[in-house]
Parts: structure tokens; sequence; C-alpha cells
């Protein structure tokens, strides 16, 4: 009894540890993850690149590396510019809401993107 008593536990403290290590991940980086918001999927990744697709049908993809402050969000895409956005997380980072910062052919207004 004794032994499967722990074998229980184990199995219980894997399980809690692969269960918490999304949560982890947001605590570290909390962008990273795939957003959508209508045509717009953006999905930031551990190494601080992303990946934007605009468009279901026909869509642009952009891809390229990413930094964040306090309150400041920088997309550098590759051989393209830099496009800057203030943000703020929403319902437990479960909710990410960008407003344009700079001048942009991508964004001209504020989007709320849902965690998927």
């Amino acid at each position: 009894m004794n032994r499967n008593l722990k074998i229980f536990f184990v199995f219980v403290f894997a399980i809690g540890f692969f269960a918490s290590c999304s949560s982890i991940e947001k605590m570290v980086d909390p962008f990273v993850g795939n957003w959508v918001s209508g045509a717009f999927n953006l999905e930031f990744k551990n190494d601080h690149t992303f990946k934007l697709s605009i468009g279901k049908t026909i869509s642009v993809n952009l891809d390229g590396e990413y930094e964040y402050d306090d309150s400041i969000l920088k997309l550098n895409i590759e051989g393209d510019s830099e496009l800057s956005f203030s943000y703020e997380f929403k319902d437990d980072k479960n909710k990410l809401v960008l407003k344009p910062e700079s001048e942009s052919s991508y964004f001209n207004t504020k989007i709320e993107f849902d965690r998927e």
C-alpha cells in the first residue's frame, strides 16, 4: 500500500508540473503563445521571434523579432520596419490589447487579441 501511495504522489506531481509549464512561461514572458483577432494571427515564441498572419484566404505573412518593456512592444519585421505598440493585458493575461504608437500600413487602430 505504501508503494502505491508513493507512485500516486509522483504521478500527481508530474501532472501538476507539466500543467504548470505554460503558466510559468506566461509569467516569464507574457507574450509567448498564439493570439487571434479576426483576420489577425500573431504568434510569439520563446526565442523572441514572432509570426504575424493578416488575412484568411489571401494573407500577408510577416515575421521577425520582438522586444518589450513595461509599456511598449516593438516588432522588428524582417526586411521591413519596426512597429511600436503600447500594450495592455486583460482577463488574467488571456487578452492582449495593442495600440499602434508608430505609423504602419498594417495597423491603424487598437486591436484586442485573445489567447488561443
